[in-house]
Order: structure tokens, then C-alpha cells, then sequence
């Protein structure tokens, strides 16, 4: 990471020329390698990303191509653009990851890109299971999920796919994916773990069942595709669930209290947090 970094890649504000409120797409490539000629810019070997390697919204000014500013006209909430880059990543999965014939797919995780994932898996036409340990968030998410995503507290039925939104700092979700997909079947793995988690099941195994491991990095612009783009028209599609992600908001100066409340036990601790201009 850059020193000082400064974090925050899903911006969302008004475009001062036209008044009208824009998400940045955070990827910003080279533009002339092998992969970016393909739209494949999330392969592009110089790829920097606003809030990583780039500064982010937390820094005092933000410098992007014009190009990768992206109006919000038709959300019903312009703060719902913050989840164009959560729903990018889970398009982009669903769409170029889960190559193979729609059945039963299983979402390991219960955060906002599993969410994502879901809305994304469920307007595809997959029989969408998703598990979510946390009970708070099972309890909200079947209030503002659609009907045919099943929510599960325990485990997985056997699943023709299984995608893990969780990862983290133990290679638990994907040991669960495995044990939960059948034999042939595809795990996807769609968020990053920590640089020095290891698979510790025997690969033997893995194999001896044909089963598909793939991963699954970010968005991209190919085969006329754009994910960032078409995740802001799923979002407009509208949904109780974008306002649930959404609903815990602080002003700049609170960051501190902003991040207490993500890391706190109470029963409805935040899906995301949103910090909005003081200005």
C-alpha cells in the first residue's frame, strides 16, 4: 500500500459541471496492454485502483479520467451508488465466473457483496441459497430479500455452485464451499483472503471430485460488457435491500464512530458505512 494511504473507493458526489450526481469507477488501467485491448482491466499488470493505489475519499482531492465518471440519474437514492462497486464485483462473478448451466448456487457470507451476488445470481435465474451465520443479519436480509433467495443459518444444501463472498482471515468459508457443492460442481471464490491464508484441505480430494475452483477479481469491460455500468442499472431496478445497505450514515468528522459501529455486537450492526461530505 502507498504511504499515506488514503482509503475509500466507492465515491459517490456531483458533477459541478452538470449537476448531476456520478459514481468514480475506481480501476483505472493502462489502456493499451494485451488484457485492456479485450476489456479485461482488471488483468491490465499496471492497474492502479482509486482508494488503493491511488488516493481515495478519504484524501483532500481525487483525480480520475473523465471517463470513469458515471452519472446516477435514475436511482431512487443517489447514496445507493456506493454499491456500484460491490455490485459490479458480483455481476462480474455471476456473469464471467459461473460459466456453466443455472442450478442451485449457493452464497457463502452474509456482507454486502453476498447480497449483491444474490440480487445479481437471482435476476439470472439461478435457485439461490445464501449462508448467513450472523442472526441479526438473517433477520434483516428476509425483509428486504426477494422470496426466491432462501437464507440458511447452518449449512448449505448440496449446490451446483457454491461462490464464497466471505473469505477473511481463515480459509473457513472456502472449506464450506467445498464440503457444500456436489461432485463436478464449480466453487467460486469472489473476495480476496488475507495474503497469508492457506487451503488446508487435501487438494487430492478437491480433484478426486472434478470440482471447478476459480477465482473471480473484480470487474471489467469485455465481450460489450461494462460491470460498473450495468451494476448502477441493477441497482435503479430498486429494492428495500439497497436502502438496508445503506442506512447507516455519519458525517466526515465521525469516521471514529463510523467504524465503532461496524465493529460492534449490537443487533443491528451495519452492513456498510457511509461517510458524507460536512460541506
Amino acid at each position: 500500500m502507498p504511504e499515506p494511504w488514503y482509503p475509500g473507493h466507492e465515491i459517490v458526489g456531483v458533477d459541478t459541471e452538470t449537476g448531476d450526481w456520478v459514481a468514480i469507477d475506481p480501476l483505472v488501467s493502462c489502456r493499451s496492454c494485451h488484457y485492456c485491448d479485450r476489456g479485461h482491466i482488471h488483468l491490465c499488470p499496471r492497474l492502479q485502483r482509486i482508494g488503493w493505489d491511488l488516493p481515495g475519499g478519504l484524501a483532500g482531492c481525487v483525480r480520475a479520467p473523465r471517463d470513469s465518471i458515471v452519472p446516477l440519474r435514475h436511482l431512487h437514492d443517489s447514496a445507493h451508488g456506493v454499491l456500484a462497486d460491490p455490485m459490479a464485483v458480483a455481476l462480474h462473478g455471476v456473469r464471467c465466473g459461473l460459466r456453466v448451466p443455472m442450478g442451485r448456487l449457493g452464497i457463502i457470507g452474509g456482507g454486502v457483496l453476498a447480497v449483491c451476488t444474490a440480487i445479481c445470481a437471482a435476476l439470472a435465474g439461478w435457485d439461490v441459497h445464501m449462508l448467513v451465520r450472523e442472526p441479526s443479519r438473517s433477520h434483516q436480509l428476509r425483509y428486504v430479500l426477494d422470496r426466491h433467495i432462501t437464507l440458511h443459518s447452518a449449512e448449505l444444501p448440496a449446490c451446483d455452485a457454491v461462490l464464497d463472498a466471505a473469505s477473511g482471515h481463515s480459509d473457513a468459508p472456502i472449506r464450506q464451499a467445498l464440503k457444500a457443492v456436489r461432485d463436478g460442481g464449480t466453487v467460486l471464490v469472489q473476495n480476496a483472503y488475507a495474503p497469508r491464508v492457506v487451503l488446508s484441505v487435501p487438494l487430492r480430494d478437491v480433484f478426486r471430485r472434478s470440482i471447478t475452483l476459480r477465482g473471480s477479481f473484480s470487474y471489467c469491460r469485455a465481450d460489450g460488457h461494462d460491470d460498473f455500468r450495468d451494476a448502477i442499472d441493477v441497482i435503479a431496478k430498486g429494492g428495500d435491500w439497497a436502502a438496508l445497505m445503506t442506512r447507516d450514515r455519519f458525517p466526515l468528522g465521525e469516521l471514529p464512530q463510523g467504524l465503532a459501529a461496524l465493529n460492534n455486537e449490537a443487533r443491528h450492526r451495519p452492513f456498510k458505512v457511509l461517510l458524507t461530505s460536512d460541506t
